[in-house]
């Protein structure tokens, strides 16, 4: 494994849930009346960068609050160019003194205090689907095919998506 391999050894993807728009009169489709939307590229930003702020502050303590250190983090946007929703993947250094399980615990921790995002997928049946689709989003180890996925627009000199918090 590589240089960058051995620094970024967590992948993680997560999906922002929809916003409130308006109520419109009730539905067969729509019950309650409430009308939601796709979060915007800024938006979409706003709540990843919040989610990481979060993460470092779970994972590090004071030597974030206080001396800036940082979890060696690589974060891109993605649904853009494929009409999708937009979400984020992640590349993330886990320390070395810390065991996977309690990293994957502060980063649900972290996923749940922010409040931002997708947990259960609505859809999930659990008599027809595995377990790993009752999840919306998914953190898991990673090489540096998952590094070279979610930097895929970096050989077309296209910076727009890529962030380094």
């Amino acid at each position: 494994m590589g240089e960058a391999g051995e620094m970024f050894n967590c992948g993680l993807t997560l999906m922002p849930k929809k916003k409130f728009y308006k109520f419109i009169p009730a539905t067969k489709k729509i019950k309650d009346g409430k009308v939601f939307r796709h979060l915007n590229k800024k938006e979409t930003e706003d709540v990843l960068l919040r989610f990481v702020h979060i993460l470092n502050k779970l994972v590090l303590k004071h030597g974030y609050l206080r001396h800036n250190n940082r979890l060696p983090i690589v974060m891109t946007i993605e649904g853009e160019k494929d009409l999708r929703d937009f979400h984020g993947h992640f590349a993330i250094g886990k320390p070395k003194w810390m065991e996977l399980k309690q990293f994957i615990s502060l980063v649900n921790k972290a996923i749940k205090l922010s409040g931002e995002f997708e947990i259960l997928d609505p859809n999930y049946d659990f008599e027809k689907n595995s377990l790993d689709k009752k999840y919306r989003y998914k953190l898991d180890l990673i090489d540096e095919g998952w590094l070279g996925y979610i930097t895929k627009e970096l050989d077309k000199k296209e910076f727009h998506n890529l962030y380094l918090p």
